[in-house]
């Protein structure tokens, strides 16, 4: 269930070169993110997943819907009508890659299981259709880091779908 707001399982790669981010996501999941950050006393544990959608008329609120798995959150609470973008924040656990990631490969250890696991908080944005996602990591909890990719995985397909409301 949406509700407003008055405050205005994905694997991706980290890299400097930001040149194919679309912009206005970026900006989204960018201001997610630090509006998360500032209001959580431990910027790893959220309760629910988070699902903001940012209404095309910049004076009315922001709408947030909250449930505990991120994928029934989407398909539970379609797009609301003039929406402008949409912002997924999750927390979860990371884990470096020992090999060049391949869509046909599973990787042989879980994050949550791997000695060099650390949680991290990623928020997804959509914005005309675009996905940008911005990341923060337990190891640099101050250091935001901007992911150059669209990522791999069911999140950020299930927010595309969300976006073009096929989910129902």
């Amino acid at each position: 269930m949406w509700v407003h707001s008055h405050s205005t399982g994905m694997t991706s790669t980290h890299e400097e070169n930001h040149d194919n981010i679309p912009e206005p996501a970026l900006l989204v999941a960018q201001f997610i993110d630090s509006l998360v950050h500032a209001e959580l006393e431990d910027p790893f544990e959220i309760d629910f997943a988070r699902l903001y959608a940012m209404p095309e008329n910049e004076n009315h609120d922001w709408q947030i819907a909250l449930e505990s798995n991120p994928y029934e959150l989407m398909m539970n609470n379609p797009r609301p009508p003039a929406t402008k973008a949409g912002c997924l924040v999750v927390t979860g656990w990371a884990a470096p890659m020992e090999k060049e990631p391949r869509e046909d490969v599973e990787p042989s250890v879980r994050p949550s299981e791997h000695p060099k696991r650390q949680r991290v908080r990623v928020c997804i944005a959509i914005c005309d259709g675009k996905i940008a996602t911005v990341m923060r990591s337990s190891d640099e909890p101050d250091d935001v880091k901007n992911m150059s990719e669209r990522g791999m995985g069911g999140i950020p397909d299930v927010l595309e779908a969300w976006w073009k409301d096929e989910l129902q």
